[in-house]
Formats: structure tokens, sequence, C-alpha cells
């Protein structure tokens, strides 16, 4: 059985990829910003008898994630997903229209967010048996990416890739495999039914792209699919 710690796992993506490894028989520990208003997650937790359990964690809240890896402490971690995102609309993230606390709200969920759960969560990490720290990215992150973006997001999870490459190369002579990973574009509370992908099927698909994960692939930029993603 393999230990796994998912943010932001009370909806979308994060929801899915946390019910879907308990039923294929993980020990999922489950974190969100307010556990009493998740219910469906909740209610997967009381089904899953024992496999599954929901934690409170804000990942944009040092204490919160601090207060979270003392209540695990003694949890080794195989693999730890960093997922908690936020999307403040594109309207208030263009160049004519910048709301710069959204901005500032963004960088500190997704970029200053996964540092602050991988500092807190390494030494779990250390004594798992994967050793697999997966962050959640975005092909919008990239420089390959040449449609409108909101320069928030997109800012945030090019942090993001920035910090994890630097992670790869600083700890490079650990057994510890650190990965970006874009999930495809999903139909979630934060994408719309414009996207292409249901999240049930995104997470089955990103599931057995995590699982494949080797050291090889330390530092690199995957896609849901397995591929390679242009940078």
């Amino acid at each position: 059985m393999t230990n796994i710690l998912i943010t932001g796992a009370a909806r979308g993506l994060g929801f899915e990829l946390a019910r879907q490894f308990a039923e294929q028989g993980e020990r999922v520990y489950a974190t969100c910003r307010n556990p009493q208003a998740a219910e469906a997650l909740r209610n997967v937790a009381e089904a899953s008898e024992g496999r599954l359990t929901v934690h409170r964690m804000d990942v944009g809240d040092m204490a919160s994630v601090k207060a979270c890896a003392e209540e695990l402490k003694d949890v080794d971690i195989d693999i730890l997903i960093n997922n908690a995102g936020v999307w403040g609309g594109l309207d208030t993230q263009t160049f004519q229209n910048m709301d710069y606390d959204n901005w500032a709200r963004e960088l500190n969920i997704m970029l200053m967010g996964p540092f602050r759960v991988m500092q807190n969560f390494l030494p779990h990490v250390r004594r798992g048996h994967d050793k697999k720290i997966v962050s959640i990215t975005s092909q919008t992150a990239a420089h390959a990416y040449d449609h409108l973006i909101g320069y928030s997001y997109a800012t945030a999870k090019a942090g993001l890739n920035r910090a994890m490459t630097a992670l790869a190369q600083e700890m490079q002579d650990e057994d510890l495999i650190f990965t970006l990973l874009h999930p495809g574009w999903i139909k979630t509370d934060m994408a719309g039914d414009v996207a292409d992908l249901e999240p049930a099927d995104a997470a089955r698909d990103n599931i057995v792209a995590i699982r494949n994960l080797t050291k090889e692939d330390s530092g690199k930029f995957r896609k849901w699919d397995g591929g390679i993603h242009p940078w």
C-alpha cells in the first residue's frame, strides 16, 4: 500500500485523484482548507474503510502547513502531490486590467504554497518508499504556449516550474523525484465546460503517469499522457 498526500483535494482533479487512489487500495491523506465544507470528500472518506482521511491544510498559510505536518509527523509519505490551486478569472489578470491583490494570492497559493508544503513534508517523503513529489502545473507556464494567458495564473505556475527544477538539481544525489505534471485541460470549476477532459478520466490518466515516474523524470515537465511537455 502506498501512502499518498494530496493538497487541494476537496474538488476537481484533487478530489478525483484522492478518490481513485483510495479505490485502488492506496492510503490517501487528502488535505483541503475547510474539511467541514468538503462534503463530497468526507463522504468518500466515510466509505473508504479508513483508506482515505481528510486533513485541514491551507497551503497559503505557513502555520496551517506546519500544523498538518505535525499532525502527520509519524506518517511516511511515498507520493506527495501539490495540487491546490486558485483562479481569479481571466478578466482580472490581463495587461489592461490586472488585479494585483489576486496576483499576490495566486503566487501565494500556487508558488509559495507548494514550496511551504515541500519544506515541511520533505522529511516524511525521505522516509517513504517512492519518494515522489509531483506538482500539478499548467501548459500556460511554458514559453511554447502561444495562446492568451491569465498573467497571474501563468506566472505562478512558471515560478513553480522553476522552483521544482531547482530542487531537482539541488537534491539530485538523493533518491527523491521532483516532477512537474500538466494534467490536461480539465472540466473543473476553474476551467469550466469549455475544457477537454472530464475530471474522472483525467485523474485516471494522471495516476498512471504518476505511478510510472522514475528518477529519470526528476526535473522534467511531463504531461498526463506520459509525454514530455515542451518548455
